[in-house]
């Protein structure tokens, strides 16, 4: 012991000049992605300073039932091993802190463990001066007990402490407390505020109030009123859960089934922080989730007698096309949605199979479906819930539905059928709530639905007041792309017939006076690299629309092909690189958060091989157009080099472009890079992300 007394002295000496170093110098320090694993054992090491000092306390209250000798020994051996690990206790957190983890409660965390690392020290220091080490020890236990309830702040959220007495204390909800406060709110508090509130705001956003999450997060807003398909919280939860931006992160309490599907109802209702239940509709979706799943309470809870699935079956179904998820944790039921109309394959459907036995909930939106594909979906024999908007379905093809003897809702939206249909509707006996809008069906064909189906609750979409005049929605571009060549035609469209378009090539604002939309408008860039098409919709007895806008990028120089070396951040989701930065679709930079848009780079750089060799152009500028984060501090990218080749060997540096300390955003967002013409048969792109950042570029341009 008397040997090592001196050795730990100078390694506590050393290690505390190390930290006065980090705290002093703090705002100048970035930590390398290699040393963040030593800061995120924080939590893995904070727990012994605490256990010692509490130790230190209990053993100092009762030192008169010790013999001095044993006592001593005891005392200095905890107290050096307890100055050892809360210096690297405290190093550890403020290498974490330093990771971009900014809020009033990290600072209090950050400074007393500061403060008590020191105290710590200076017990070591003045040891024998019983008088000073004692109220130096009792400090340092206070300290403790105050820098463990702001961390488990951090952790858990600022009111974990207190959370089972206060939630207790909460007032009982009824039927005229708003929807967002009885139901959206305590969701958002369970899962989501531990991370985002005022104290520990990731991504500068705060979910903890109403007024806080209209402001949004440096990724924008949270949810987009009536647009639940476009607002970030609902994508960020339907992304694989091993993702690097699904919410909430693995490890955490997820959200259910149930809950993601009341979230998303009421923001598709117009995410009013006032509305009610009393105050909704019998026939509101939004009321039926409610009714259904809340105040029914637990006791009500499906009770499923098949067996479970192997998780490795599940994972296996699952791809870009098809997600195939439990219902809960706790549940054997299965939910699937299939994707991609043009990608669509009959055993994306048909591979369920396996599971047919467990699939309750299955939704097949805007699939090139025939009849033998509901012929399939007939096996299903548990099917509780299925979606057949915007599909080619038949009414004859519904005879296939009559062996789902479970089925509870049918949603036929968008699709052909008409009254014919009811023959086989009425032998669906289960069948307690049937979507039939924008389909063949008359005023008087839905009052026989009606008649015919009294244990189903129709819906038939908003019926508008014929005295009321409402606003058109804007006109939309058909197809996705927006990368196009002079000479090039794009087509504009609108979902509702009998429906006039204007539009402007200028930047003007369209009205009833601008040109009349007839026919697919042929592009002119005029030399320039972007055009703008501005269009609104015109109707008879109704409002016009907002004006859309669309901005369409010259297609510049195609590459007879295109090979990226590393494949990107979990390129199995979003899809090959490679097809992401030459898919014709570009993107604005703030919707850099929505994955399957960008290629994503941030351990291996961005290295994209172009293959020019058939074509052989003049070559002189080389465009990356990248996703930026709204709020974003200092640049993603720390270089860009273009070189050149004619045999993918012989490599010559054409330009490189140091960014590492680029302020400016906007520079960011469409990096160009020139060089001297060249007409080399191949060109190699590089781009090195800066230190902890993630390079996001969603197309190449060739100029």
């Amino acid at each position: 012991m008397k040997k090592s007394v001196p050795f730990f002295l100078n390694t506590l000496f050393f290690l505390h000049i190390f930290l006065a170093f980090l705290v002093v110098f703090e705002s100048y320090l970035e930590i390398p992605f290699w040393l963040q694993p030593l800061g995120r054992m924080h939590p893995l090491l904070l727990h012994f300073p605490v256990a010692f000092i509490a130790l230190m306390v209990l053993l100092n209250l009762f030192r008169k039932q010790i013999d001095t000798t044993s006592f001593e020994k005891i005392n200095y051996f905890l107290l050096l091993l307890t100055a050892f690990t809360t210096v690297l206790a405290t190093i550890m957190g403020l290498l974490l802190s330093l990771e971009g983890y900014e809020s009033e409660l990290m600072t209090l965390h950050k400074w007393i463990g500061i403060g008590i690392s020191f105290a710590v020290y200076a017990m070591v220091l003045t040891y024998l001066h019983k008088k000073v080490y004692q109220i130096l020890l009792y400090t340092s236990f206070v300290g403790v007990v105050f820098g463990g309830h702001f961390g488990a702040g951090l952790t858990h959220g600022s009111h974990f402490l207190m959370e089972p007495i206060t939630s207790a204390a909460v007032k009982k909800m009824d039927e005229n407390t708003p929807i967002y406060t009885a139901y959206v709110a305590p969701i958002l508090e369970k899962k989501c505020t531990s991370c985002h509130n005022p104290q520990k705001s990731k991504g500068e956003l705060d979910l903890t109030n109403a007024e806080s999450i209209t402001r949004g997060g440096e990724n924008g807003e949270v949810w987009l009123a009536h647009n639940p398909e476009e607002s970030l919280l609902l994508q960020r939860v339907a992304l694989p859960l091993e993702h690097e931006e699904h919410m909430p992160p693995e490890g955490k309490l997820q959200l259910t089934s149930r809950e993601i599907e009341l979230i998303e109802s009421w923001i598709a209702h117009g995410a009013d922080t006032e509305i009610s239940y009393a105050l909704l509709k019998n026939e509101d979706r939004l009321k039926q989730l409610v009714a259904e799943n809340w105040l029914k309470g637990d006791s009500e809870k499906e009770a499923y007698t098949f067996d479970f699935v192997d998780t490795k079956l599940i994972d296996d179904l699952n791809n870009p096309y098809r997600t195939v998820v439990q219902k809960s944790p706790t549940s054997p039921a299965i939910e699937v949605t299939i994707y991609g109309r043009s990608s669509y394959k009959a055993e994306f459907l048909t591979d369920l199979a396996k599971i047919k036995e467990q699939v309750i909930y299955l939704n097949l939106a805007n699939l090139p479906l025939d009849d033998n594909s509901l012929k399939f979906v007939g096996e299903l024999k548990n099917l509780e819930h299925l979606v057949l908007n915007f599909t080619e379905v038949t009414n004859e093809a519904l005879a296939a539905l009559v062996a789902n003897t479970k089925l509870q809702s049918l949603s036929l939206a968008g699709t052909s059928v008409d009254i014919a249909a009811l023959k086989y509707l009425k032998e669906i006996k289960s069948l307690k709530e049937l979507f039939v809008w924008n389909t063949q069906m008359s005023d008087a064909d839905i009052s026989q639905l009606v008649k015919e189906l009294p244990s189903a609750t129709i819906n038939e979409g908003y019926i508008p007041d014929p005295e009321e005049k409402m606003n058109l929605t804007p006109p939309t571009l058909i197809g996705e792309r927006n990368i196009i060549k002079s000479g090039d035609r794009i087509s504009l469209g609108h979902k509702m017939n009998g429906v006039s378009i204007r539009y402007t090539l200028d930047e003007t604002e369209p009205n009833e006076k601008s040109e009349l939309y007839k026919s697919e408008i042929t592009m002119d860039l005029q030399g320039e690299r972007s055009k703008t098409v501005r269009a609104i919709a015109y109707k008879d007895n109704w409002l016009p629309s907002e004006v859309s806008t669309f901005i369409f990028y010259d297609k510049g120089l195609v590459p007879d092909g295109l090979e990226v070396v590393h494949p990107g951040i979990l390129s199995s989701y979003t899809g090959e690189a490679a097809r992401i930065l030459n898919d014709g679709a570009k993107y604005d930079a703030n919707t850099y958060y929505y994955s399957k848009f960008y290629a994503s780079f941030n351990s291996k750089p961005l290295i994209a091989i172009a293959d020019f060799s058939k074509s052989n152009p003049k070559i002189k500028e080389v465009v990356l157009s990248c996703g930026i984060p709204r709020r974003a501090k200092k640049s993603s990218l720390k270089y860009v080099e273009i070189w050149s080749s004619n045999n993918k060997e012989n490599w010559t540096l054409l330009k490189k472009l140091n960014l590492a300390t680029e302020l400016n955003m906007d520079k960011l967002k469409d990096i160009s890079v020139k060089f001297p013409e060249s007409t080399a048969k191949y060109y190699k792109v590089v781009g090195q992300p800066n230190t902890e950042s993630t390079l996001r570029v969603n197309q190449l341009f060739f100029y």
